[in-house]
């Protein structure tokens, strides 16, 4: 699977799906494409759903994100948050930090 992203709809709502491996050791590659105000913006949220692997270089860019949508008014929500992601949440206590989302 490769490493990318994609918007989509849902429920009538636009998510920013995560694919692949956004580890430390692949976010060069993957976000020397990806601009948050090109590719991100309007986004309500996003989904880790299809995530394989994450760590705590993931966490930095969410929090990077989340940082960014409150700047403009925003609130990004985070949704389908693997069980280890959400343990290294817990972790670094970012929990307040991050709107992470219940379907």
């Amino acid at each position: 699977m490769e490493n990318t992203w994609a918007r989509r709809e849902e429920n009538g709502q636009d998510w920013l799906f995560l694919t692949g491996d956004w580890r430390v050791s692949q976010l060069d590659k993957v976000l020397g494409n990806f601009v948050w105000e090109r590719d991100g913006k309007g986004c309500e949220g996003v989904s880790l759903r299809e995530l394989l692997k994450a760590d705590s270089a993931t966490l930095a860019l969410l929090m990077e994100w989340t940082q960014a949508a409150r700047q403009q008014g925003a609130a990004l929500r985070i949704r389908d948050v693997s069980t280890s992601l959400q343990e290294l949440i817990h972790l670094y206590r970012l929990q307040e930090l991050l709107m992470l989302h219940h379907d």
